[in-house]
């Protein structure tokens, strides 16, 4: 989780490549148990700067995965 909030830390665009590859890392490995849901919620509190960009992904995630579950 260090390396994840490490590598954005020193960006200040919204968009940042390294940031959306982190996303979509996380949001492709998160699971159903407490601590996968609380890394990502801590994760994404240390990085709220970034809010639009991770409702953003989340939307997209969550899109995908109904269509998946279709």
């Amino acid at each position: 989780m260090a390396a994840g909030s490490a590598g954005v830390s020193g960006h200040n665009s919204g968009s940042s490549p390294r940031l959306e590859s982190t996303l979509d890392r996380r949001f492709q490995t998160v699971s159903n148990t407490m601590e996968s849901i609380q890394g990502l919620s801590v994760w994404c509190i240390e990085n709220k700067k970034y809010h639009s960009l991770v409702v953003r992904y989340w939307m997209r995630w969550l899109r995908k995965c109904e269509y998946l579950a279709r």
